[in-house]
């Protein structure tokens, strides 16, 4: 078993985001949200160096309200949180600008992407708010 610490931020009133500092070298300022509704791990698609392109590998997203958009995929070489190395991970590639320009507004935390279920539900996660926790049962 595993425990990673995260912060909460609260965007607007009673809107809360548990967030993950994002380990990668010369990449400072960045957190993950960890969010357990999202059924795939996201990566922000502007930070080519962190990612590795999955040629011809289109993913079909789905966003609360929104309609099906076509995605690529790719795969970051070492997914790092905590000072745990998880090994690669699969992601998929989304513009994140608009996200950041949200997150602007309420925070000074810049959004690297989101920790979906893929990885949550293979590692048996637990949320635990109280703690600030990600408890992962699956190591």
């Amino acid at each position: 078993m595993k425990e990673i610490s995260f912060e909460i931020v609260e965007l607007e009133p009673k809107t809360y985001h548990p967030l993950a500092e994002a380990e990668f070298p010369g990449l400072e300022g960045y957190w993950w949200v960890i969010d357990s509704g999202a059924s795939k791990s996201v990566f922000d698609c502007s930070l080519t160096d962190y990612y590795s392109a999955d040629e011809n590998d289109s993913v079909m997203a789905t966003g609360l309200g929104k309609e099906v958009v076509e995605t690529s995929s790719g795969t970051i070489a070492e997914f790092k949180i905590g000072g745990i190395s998880f090994g690669p991970l699969k992601v998929a590639l989304v513009d994140f600008g608009h996200i950041n320009d949200e997150y602007a507004k309420f925070s000074d935390k810049k959004i690297v992407g989101l920790i979906g279920c893929d990885f949550l539900y293979s590692r048996k996660a637990i949320l635990d708010f109280e703690q600030t926790k990600l408890v992962l049962i699956n190591y």
